[in-house]
């Protein structure tokens, strides 16, 4: 064999290698991921996208060099596509990320056969944003196909770290929107026994001078519009009365579970179950659920009453209380 033809086998043995050589390199450039922690955040990069949740900002960030995005405009709108190259930001509290496996088109009869490739869907938030969150003016779908598997499992490592992190994103942000309802609740409450008080005042007092049939007066008022507000009257109530006629605080238990209380110009109309009783100094501190109570935010609204009652009364108001709450609890099981 002469040396051109040597020569010709160890070129193409070359080249072979060389193409061999290219394509694990490929593989291994393609198959390549980075999870790592930026300034105020978490990133990932991997198979021509990029990441990135801004704690900051509350907003996530994506580059991708190959995928879609799908717009559909808040309202009324055609949806408009856009393929990739593409920069977005969305805002975090409502994202959602999913990981799909692709099948095959052709199921084996074992069971469903896998290309051994997913489809990455990033959404943006598909319903309102919460109160003091960012809001979208469309809603927003990035769609990435053909993701090898093993860049896929990686990215869902960081898609989970990204869920646990909006999850409370959202809790807060849903647990101030509460607060500032309950407080807003609050306000308008105590503008409403104010001026039940100026009214009453004017009639039983007009010389501004308040007698003890006065005082009586005022604290009948308040407690009528309580309990026409709460639609009940229960069997058992009691009432601390100030020098003014304005009520400091008031329960109102009824036998079946009901009760209205008031304590430091808050008012709440509620049932006792899961309620908690607690002694604390010369009071009781009586825990309710309000109407933004949940199973996830088990969150009890928390009033001191008894102040000035002999310590045997309290004892005695405990132990209804507690009554009324185990015979209600029982009942509901």
């Amino acid at each position: 064999m002469g040396n051109e033809v040597w020569m010709g086998i160890v070129a193409a043995t070359l080249a072979l290698g060389g193409s061999v050589y290219g394509y694990l390199e490929w593989q291994a450039r393609i198959m390549r991921t980075r999870i790592f922690d930026v300034p105020g955040g978490l990133r990932f990069e991997g198979f021509d996208f990029s990441m990135e949740m801004q704690r900051a900002t509350q907003q996530f960030t994506v580059h991708a060099k190959r995928g879609q995005l799908t717009r559909t405009p808040v309202g009324e709108g055609e949806p408009m596509v856009q393929k990739a190259p593409l920069d977005l930001t969305l805002p975090a509290v409502g994202l959602r990320i999913e990981v799909r496996r692709v099948p095959l088109k052709s199921p084996a009869p074992d069971g469903p056969q896998f290309t051994g490739y997913c489809t990455v869907v990033v959404r943006g938030p598909e319903a309102p944003a919460p109160a003091g969150a960012l809001a979208q003016a469309s809603r927003e779908v990035l769609t990435i196909d053909k993701v090898p598997e093993p860049v896929a499992l990686q990215f869902q490592q960081f898609a989970g770290r990204v869920r646990a992190w909006v999850d409370k994103v959202e809790r807060r942000i849903d647990k101030e929107h509460k607060e500032a309802l309950r407080q807003e609740q609050d306000a308008a409450q105590a503008a409403a026994q104010e001026a039940i008080l100026a009214q009453v005042a004017v009639e039983k007092a007009p010389d501004g001078t308040l007698d003890e049939a006065g005082r009586k007066a005022l604290a009948d008022a308040q407690i009528a519009q309580w309990r026409k507000s709460a639609g009940f009257t229960g069997n058992s109530s009691e009432v601390l009365v100030d020098a003014d006629g304005r009520v400091v605080w008031f329960i109102d238990l009824c036998e079946d579970g009901r009760i209205t209380l008031h304590a430091n110009k808050r008012t709440i109309h509620t049932t006792l179950q899961g309620a908690s009783i607690a002694p604390l100094g010369g009071e009781l501190d009586i825990g309710v659920r309000d109407d933004y109570w949940t199973e996830e935010e088990p969150e009890l609204r928390f009033f001191r009453l008894f102040k000035g009652l002999s310590m045997d009364a309290r004892r005695a108001w405990k132990e209804k209380i507690d009554m009324v709450r185990m015979s209600l609890e029982g009942r509901n099981r």
